[in-house]
């Protein structure tokens, strides 16, 4: 590369962390790779990427394996200094970004009162809906404070990686409310990212807010109401997605720019100066939401 092309500190900094935000979940570190490679500098780029690392993680609600079990790593139980804490096993724990390391656990003061219990039985209850709904998958219920009020964020994180089957797929919601009787408003906000990778390269992106209110008589009878309010949306959203990827997957085959046969088959155009007969194979999309996510 010439001088007069050379990328200046600021511009590579932009390229940087552009190209790191764009990830595909699970996919961080191999774009990190690819970027150093291209970019030269070791410093620069560990400067920048512990930066968009930390911040892509907390942003797909990082899963991270505990003493005890799974937590998240997230915005809403960040405690500053890469420290994070897990609200049901009430420890506090370092979490190295880059390397994915998990130490220093502290044992940290929480309050017994009755919020406290409000938290708990949000978790066990969802605890429930999520051993039967998502294959992998933690969820976890964080209690925040507003001035001199409470208010609960439920995140939920449910993933199928992979690579070798050419997929990652990852399904985000978070889910706030204050517990407000005779009924709670509750807003959620989705997030889902798909790759598939085998024979094509297509990434999809999907964001979905919903709003309702909850009836709210006592404690359980919230835990429950709430676990089957997101069941339901979550159903919803999932078929949506479904016909809107099958009618998608239809309307694709219009619209590609080397119009491929009718019987939908790809032609290896690589071997057609080497070959006197062309090869032809089929190409097919297998990505499936009930992975991430499965119906009743």
């Amino acid at each position: 590369m010439s001088e007069d092309s050379e990328l200046s500190k600021k511009e590579k900094i932009q390229m940087i962390c552009g190209l790191l935000r764009q990830a595909p979940p699970n996919e961080f570190h191999h774009v990190f790779e690819d970027l150093r490679f291209l970019v030269m500098d070791d410093q620069l780029m560990r400067t920048e990427a512990a930066q968009e690392c930390a911040f892509h993680n907390k942003k797909n609600f990082k899963a991270v394996n505990l003493l005890g079990g799974n937590s998240l790593v997230t915005h809403y139980n960040d405690l500053r200094g890469n420290r994070f804490f897990d609200p049901q096993r009430t420890f506090s724990f370092r979490y190295d970004h880059l390397s994915g390391r998990t130490d220093k656990f502290l044992l940290q003061g929480t309050m017994g009162d009755d919020a406290e219990l409000w938290r708990s039985t949000l978790n066990g209850a969802l605890k429930t809906y999520m051993k039967m709904h998502f294959p992998v998958g933690t969820c976890c219920v964080f209690r925040k404070a507003l001035k001199s009020s409470s208010y609960f964020v439920v995140c939920i994180e449910g993933h199928q990686y992979q690579p070798s089957e050419s997929f990652n797929g990852l399904w985000t919601s978070e889910w706030t409310f204050a517990c407000t009787p005779p009924s709670t408003e509750v807003t959620g906000n989705y997030h889902l990212q798909i790759h598939y990778f085998r024979k094509a390269n297509w990434q999809a992106t999907v964001d979905k807010t919903v709003e309702k209110s909850v009836p709210l008589i006592n404690r359980v009878q919230f835990a429950t109401a709430l676990a089957k309010f997101i069941e339901a949306e979550d159903n919803e959203f999932q078929i949506a997605l479904e016909k809107n990827l099958q009618e998608l997957s239809v309307d694709l085959w219009k619209t590609l720019r080397r119009r491929i046969p009718v019987t939908r088959t790809v032609i290896r155009w690589d071997k057609l100066l080497s070959e006197e007969n062309t090869k032809v194979k089929t190409f097919g999309s297998s990505v499936s939401l009930g992975m991430l996510k499965g119906l009743p």
